[in-house]
Parts: structure tokens; sequence; C-alpha cells
């Protein structure tokens, strides 16, 4: 199976008591396969490889202090995300604060999932949306209509267990679809710096 297909290892945010505004990662651990997911009943679920139950957390099981500490930090966190874009001469005050609004207005509105910038979608990672094509293939090859959502394809996923989602990426089809959307976003990026690239041409310093 291709190393694209393997979850990629995702570092912990410490969540820190009452108002202090840090954000400390664990340190990486090198060779270890460890991922998160929310299923449908809102339990999140820690895997880590074969061979390794995952670990279930439910936020019931939480003392009310740190289930406000922690909603707190995720949302920063996803407001932050509203800003991973902004570089160089495009940071400013005024692009951040903007940046943060549009983040804050969301959320008031329900949206948690943040557009990707020129595409107009929300950003789901790329193995949900291959599982959403993938869906999509085969209803089409069963003649079934397909009206399912990237939303609802997402929560589906999400509840899939380690072993049903090591089926699945073993699938040629599921592969395919994966290397598809692949391309398809490499395609997107390839637009996008086109048209940054020709409006900076005229200040290239060579």
């Amino acid at each position: 199976m291709s190393e694209d297909l393997q979850p990629a290892d995702e570092t912990v945010n410490t969540i820190v008591p009452e108002d202090t505004p840090v954000h400390t990662p664990e340190p990486e651990k090198k060779g270890r396969q460890m991922f998160f997911t929310q299923l449908a009943d809102g339990t999140i679920q820690a895997g880590f490889g074969e061979g390794i139950d995952p670990l279930n957390l439910s936020l019931l099981d939480l003392p009310e202090t740190i289930t406000t500490a922690a909603v707190a930090e995720g949302i920063i966190s996803r407001l932050r995300g509203y800003t991973s874009k902004l570089v160089d001469d495009k940071r400013t005050p005024a692009t951040l604060a903007e940046a943060v609004a549009k983040g804050m207005e969301n959320l008031r509105k329900g949206i948690w999932k943040i557009e990707r910038e020129g595409t107009g979608t929300v950003d789901f990672p790329i193995e949900v949306e291959a599982a959403f094509e993938f869906k999509k293939q085969m209803a089409a090859k069963k003649g079934v209509e397909f009206t399912e959502t990237l939303e609802t394809v997402a929560v589906a996923f999400a509840a899939l267990t380690d072993e049903q989602k090591k089926q699945l990426k073993a699938l040629s089809r599921y592969q395919l679809c994966y290397a598809e959307v692949k391309a398809k976003r490499a395609a997107e990026k390839v637009a996008v710096l086109r048209k940054q690239a020709d409006a900076e041409e005229e200040n290239a310093p060579l």
C-alpha cells in the first residue's frame, strides 16, 4: 500500500489551565503512527496502529472546567487556521483581523470546516474526499442515485474501525480515487501559483 494512504502523525496540543494563552505541542515521537478521530456520537478515539487497541474518551466523562478549556483551545486553534495562508507581505494586522473575523462569523453560523483558497469548498482530509469519490463511483457502477455529501461521508468514514479503514484503503478503486483527488488538488494549487506568478513577474529581480 502506498505510504500516502497511511494515517499521518499528529501532534497533541496540551490544554493549559485558566486563561494561559499558550499552545504547547508534545514532542513528535519518531516511528510511531498516531491519529485522532471524532466518532459520530462525539467520542474522541485515539488510534496507534496495528496491534494496539484504540483509546476512547467521551466528553461526558470530563469535568465541566476541562470541557470548557478544551472547547476554547479548539476554537482558538481553528481561528488560527484561518490565518495560516497569510504569509510575508500578506500577513498584516489588518489581514489577520479580517481572517479571524471571518472564522468567528463562520463559527456563529455553525460552520466548522475551513474553506480552501480558490475553490470555495470545505477543507476535508484527502482520505475523506477519496472515500466520497469512492462511494460516488460505486453508486454509479450500481446504477444507484448518489445523494450523500462530503459531510455525511466524513461522519461515516470517522465511524469506521482501523481495520475497516485498512480494508478500504487496500481497494484499487479507493486508491484510484485517492490519486484522482490528489491530482485535482495539485492542479488547483498550480492554478493558484500560476495566477500569483503572473501578478508578480513584473517585480522579478532577473
